[in-house]
């Protein structure tokens, strides 16, 4: 997409600009009348699947299992570590629950969703072009089921995707910090020596206890699952935006003929 780089990109006005070449794509690959296999085989680009699902619940199980061992770490007190880092990344983790909960709510709600939004889609779409000839109501009622697609995909009434209380950009940006700052001995003190030589953590760790080393290696293992369940979470909501774009291509387009 030209315009839409984060989720709070998604505008009326940008909306108009990347719809343009969603609706050459969708002419070709679900011509007029639309047929449900043809809109089925499009729209399974954009489905959940269960193992996205299970990555993101996944994330939710090891986050406080993650917390309370660094936690361990921080009481422990001892010089191996890196206290104030420890406790930096136990504030980071803690940030992340309420919005991946919500964002697992989210995305078992449209997975449920999806398969109906298919079966009745070319039934619904097939009228647009017709709509000035049929009465009144049947407007109004195609207008609402056309609103509720977009407020399910969405989370919003407006063309934006409310992304205030699920998975955005600061989460997954604080995720990566911490997975790939831990593959850099983020949790282990650095002698003065050592930094001024600048010594890489491959040779610093040469000094640590071997059990230490591998308490933080198992913790590191949850966290990258952590980031893995928080990058998903991420994609689909990404994703959800690509899916509104495209039903919207529909209704620019159907609108027109």
């Amino acid at each position: 997409m030209l315009f839409i780089h984060q989720l709070k990109d998604l505008t009326p006005r940008s909306a108009d600009i990347e719809v343009v070449p969603v609706i050459r794509e969708i002419k070709t690959r679900t011509p007029l009348p639309l047929r449900e296999e043809h809109v089925k085989e499009y729209f399974e680009l954009f489905f959940i699947s269960d193992s996205e699902k299970g990555a993101m619940a996944r994330a939710l199980e090891l986050l406080p299992e993650a917390i309370a061992e660094i936690q361990q770490l921080l009481q422990s007190k001892e010089q191996d570590y890196e206290l104030v880092n420890l406790q930096r990344a136990i504030t980071m983790l803690k940030e992340i629950p309420p919005f991946l909960l919500n964002n697992l709510s989210y995305v078992r709600d449209i997975a449920d969703w999806q398969d109906a939004l298919v079966s009745g889609f070319a039934p619904l779409f097939n009228i647009i072009p017709n709509l000035k000839a049929v009465s009144q109501e049947e407007r109004v009622a195609c207008n609402t089921k056309l609103n509720y697609i977009f407020e399910k995909m969405l989370r919003s009434n407006d063309m934006a995707f409310n992304y205030r209380d699920v998975v955005s950009e600061g989460q997954v940006s604080r995720m990566k910090d911490l997975s790939e700052s831990m593959s850099k001995g983020f949790f282990f003190h650095v002698l003065l020596e050592e930094e001024i030589k600048k010594q890489n953590f491959d040779i610093i760790k040469n000094r640590i206890p071997g059990d230490k080393l591998r308490r933080v290696d198992l913790i590191q293992i949850k966290i990258n699952d952590i980031r893995k369940g928080v990058e998903t979470a991420y994609d689909i909501n990404f994703r959800m935006i690509n899916w509104a774009l495209v039903v919207y291509g529909y209704i620019k387009w159907l609108s027109g003929r």
